[in-house]
């Protein structure tokens, strides 16, 4: 056998293991840090681009051509993530700004990194042979004769203090994380920033989420940066262009339908040339031929909306790709069970699904809801057209059909009220993928119409949506036929849409003929509903002993079901029936024996309406405080706005009337009256006489000014306002407001309902910064909480100087 001969480590002189006969460069050192010491012997001083010395290394960013709106956020949390890890990752959708992100971090945190500060633009790469060289040569940094790339620009890097920004690298994510990893190990001062559709999912890295722009809304259409990005770009092609009050909100819904996307923005701004922003929104929904014509030098993906999106769908596998197209059915936000209808799979594959396209930035999981996600409508718009190319639209859209069918059965045959700790699937929790049901099923004439148009008139109808619902239901009925098992339910519905808008004669004979319909197929819930129908119709039309018998009948009935919840609601509207009737004794009986129930089991919105009725029994014996605490625990079991709280802000409208407040009176009635008439809906007569008998209370003690300012208060006042204001305690006056501009404008913004880190990037302050001042506004107005900041704020008529 042939003598092997000696081989040593050129560094420290250790003997290297053999390698064999086999083909091969020999080994030359015997450890990584061995080849970074002969690396630095090597180069000494004689390579200021690869070694600082006493000047900071080269700056490699590329010079700004435009100014850069908003992310104030992103860029403070960028900063405080790259103090806690080395590694952090910008993760986002095409066309979300993670390059302009990093890019204005790098630039603005020159200072930080002594030893250089470097963009490597991953894009143009094809594949990972070239990465390592790739970086090498935006470091400066030239190869060593046979020595490993990724070696020697971990010995231009290993003692410097740097920050390293690797952009676009989703194509090449398995390469880009294993070289990444071999830096972060090898260079401990150097930071890493990367800009990716994926993170790198390597040990230490901090991901932040790079979404949309911050979007419009009623109140601060100025403070949006959606807007004010497109308005910044307009002006550079158009110098005229203004925003003004005729075309602010058409700006804004451009924003708002481009998702607050930049460069779906910066690409609608470009039309502004030829085209007004009116034309603009009318053609977004063609918008991949509109979206089309971005700068000549800029990336493809970045010149062409379509590009950006099929940029990613090519990075998918095929059952990725199969998912994101079927996906594509759901309107608005979706649940893990619809997608697992649409895309034909188990819940468990069909989860993980989502969360590797959540990975790669094409469907987004809501913040703060279990299991529901979104896709971004630019997204969604082109999985459909995918779609369609597949020949699949007609087999999802029937999948997603039959499923809602199914729900929809549940909710109406099966039981009238979900418990509140019911994990199953929610009726109102699909009302957009409902529409687009309805509208599938009215084109074929299908059978399903009937369920699919009331389970969709349900989950709108809390939402306060009148008209079109009301319509649909009319048309859905004329194209039902009378011996449809659903029609019933689609009568039932839109007898609650003729009710809640005082047409109760109509109300009525749309509920004679479901109950004709209904009584020889006995369903005991079906029936029920109906019998409930017909005890707030009766009611209305004066009739308080056919309200009571049909409550009698239908408590009766559900007290045989194993349905102790939709029991607890019987016996709460028997005793709202016997209330209307006159029998307080026996009504406050029922109220109080199904109030345990509704606590219990009931969602928020249902626990809110029957501790209303606990309120109105109240003030009927005359009980004005324990009426008062009712109506706050209504709204506090159910603080969000919406059409239930009408009721309880007018039953402390009426508490205020009683209790010598007339202007809270009046401010609040005449609020939730403006909020009804915007709806188009009326009050049951009831109640109505309660409302206008404390109005004109609240009228005759005021004198016409006080009168007048207190009208015009509640006419402004939205539902978050008017919850915020009835909510808090009484407080002292302070017309001499004893707050600086910028608190006022965080106590306006509270009352708007943001949160904290909300107002902060409203303002442009921090956080901590919004708590002092906070602190400082409850010191100065003896105040004790949020709320009371909220009504304050509301009650004075404070305004934001940022609007």
């Amino acid at each position: 056998m042939r003598e092997r001969k000696l081989v040593r480590c050129e560094t420290c002189g250790a003997e290297l293991p053999p390698r064999g006969d086999g083909p091969g460069r020999p080994a030359r050192f015997c450890s990584r840090a061995c080849r970074q010491r002969a690396y630095r012997q090597r180069s000494g001083e004689q390579q200021p681009e690869a070694v600082a010395g006493q000047q900071p290394m080269a700056v490699r960013l590329p010079a700004s051509r435009d100014a850069f709106i908003g992310r104030a956020q992103e860029l403070a949390d960028i900063g405080v993530l790259l103090r806690r890890a080395r590694l952090v990752s910008l993760v986002g959708t095409g066309g979300a700004g993670k390059t302009r992100l990093a890019a204005e971090y790098a630039a603005r945190a020159v200072a930080t990194y002594p030893d250089g500060v470097w963009i490597v633009e991953l894009a143009p790469l094809t594949s990972d042979h070239l990465l390592a060289q790739t970086i090498a040569s935006a470091l400066g940094v030239r190869e060593q004769g046979d020595e490993d790339t990724v070696d020697t620009v971990i010995g231009a890097l290993q003692d410097k203090r740097a920050l390293l920004v690797i952009d676009n690298c989703e194509h090449l994510v398995d390469a880009s994380a294993a070289l990444a990893d071999a830096l972060l190990s090898g260079c401990p001062q150097l930071r890493v920033l990367v800009t990716s559709r994926e993170s790198l999912d390597l040990p230490g890295e901090a991901v932040l989420r790079v979404g949309h722009l911050t979007l419009p809304d009623e109140s601060a259409t100025l403070r949006s940066d959606a807007v004010q990005l497109f308005v910044e770009r307009a002006k550079l092609l158009r110098p005229d262009f203004e925003l003004t009050e005729a075309n602010r909100p058409v700006v804004a819904e451009i924003c708002v339908r481009l998702d607050g996307m930049p460069l779906a923005i910066e690409l609608a701004a470009r039309w502004v040339r030829v085209l007004a922003v009116e034309d603009i929104l009318a053609r977004l929904d063609d918008r991949f031929e509109l979206l089309s014509r971005g700068p000549r030098t800029a990336a493809t993906r970045h010149r062409d909306l379509r590009a950006t999106i099929e940029w990613s769908y090519e990075l998918l596998d095929d059952q990725e790709r199969a998912a994101l197209r079927r996906l594509s059915v759901l309107s608005g936000d979706f649940s893990l069970d619809s997608a697992s209808a649409v895309c034909g799979l188990s819940p468990q594959r069909t989860l993980r699904l989502l969360a590797d396209l959540d990975a790669k930035s094409l469907v987004v999981a809501v913040p703060g809801v279990v299991q529901r996600f979104r896709q971004l409508e630019s997204i969604r718009l082109y999985a459909r057209e995918k779609l369609a190319e597949a020949g699949e639209v007609d087999n999802t859209t029937e999948r997603l059909v039959e499923w809602l069918t199914s729900l929809a059965e549940t909710h109406y045959v099966g039981q009238m009220l979900h418990t509140v700790d019911d994990n199953r699937p929610k009726v109102h929790d699909e009302r957009d993928n409902l529409l687009r049901a309805v509208e599938w099923t009215t084109a074929r004439r299908d059978e399903r119409l009937a369920v699919l148009a009331a389970a969709l008139g349900g989950a709108w109808r809390r939402h306060g949506h009148t008209v079109q619902i009301r319509k649909l239901l009319e048309a859905a009925l004329t194209i039902t036929p009378a011996d449809n098992r659903y029609r019933c339910l689609a009568l039932q519905e839109l007898g609650w849409f003729t009710y809640n808008a005082g047409d109760f004669r109509r109300t009525k004979e749309l509920a004679d003929e479901a109950m004709a319909l209904e009584e020889p197929r006995g369903r005991p819930v079906v029936l029920a509903r109906n019998l409930t129908l017909l005890t707030v119709v009766h009611q209305a039309l004066g009739d308080p002993a056919a309200s009571v018998r049909s409550a009698e009948r239908c408590a009766e009935l559900l007290r045989r079901q194993d349905l102790p919840l939709d029991a607890a609601v019987a016996l709460h509207n028997l005793g709202y029936a016997l209330m209307s009737a006159g029998d307080l004794e026996r009504a406050a009986e029922l109220i109080e024996q199904s109030l345990p129930t509704y606590i219990e089991l009931a969602d928020p919105v249902k626990r809110m309406e029957t501790l209303h009725s606990a309120g109105a029994l109240a003030l009927e014996r005359g009980e004005i405080e324990q009426a008062a605490d009712y109506f706050r625990r209504s709204l506090e079991a159910c603080p969000e706005a919406g059409l239930p709280a009408v009721d309880t802000l007018e039953g402390l409208a009426v508490v205020a009337a009683h209790t010598g407040e007339p202007k809270r009176a009046l401010l609040l009635g005449t609020a939730m009256a403006t909020h009804l008439r915007k709806w188009r809906l009326g009050r049951e007569p009831y109640w109505q006489r309660h409302v206008d008998t404390a109005m004109a209370t609240a009228r005759a003690a005021l004198s016409a000014q006080a009168a007048r300012e207190a009208t015009e208060a509640g006419e402004r006042m939205t539902l978050v306002q008017a919850i915020a204001y009835s909510l808090r305690e009484t407080v002292a006056d302070h017309d001499d407001s004893p707050l600086s501009q910028r608190e006022l404008d965080v106590a306006m913004l509270t009352a708007e309902g943001l949160t904290n880190r909300e107002i902060a990037v409203r303002l442009s302050i921090s956080e901590r910064t919004v708590e002092t001042h906070l602190l400082h506004i409850r010191t100065k107005l003896d105040l004790r909480t949020r709320a009371q900041v909220a009504a304050w704020a509301v009650e004075r008529g404070r305004v934001s100087s940022r609007r």
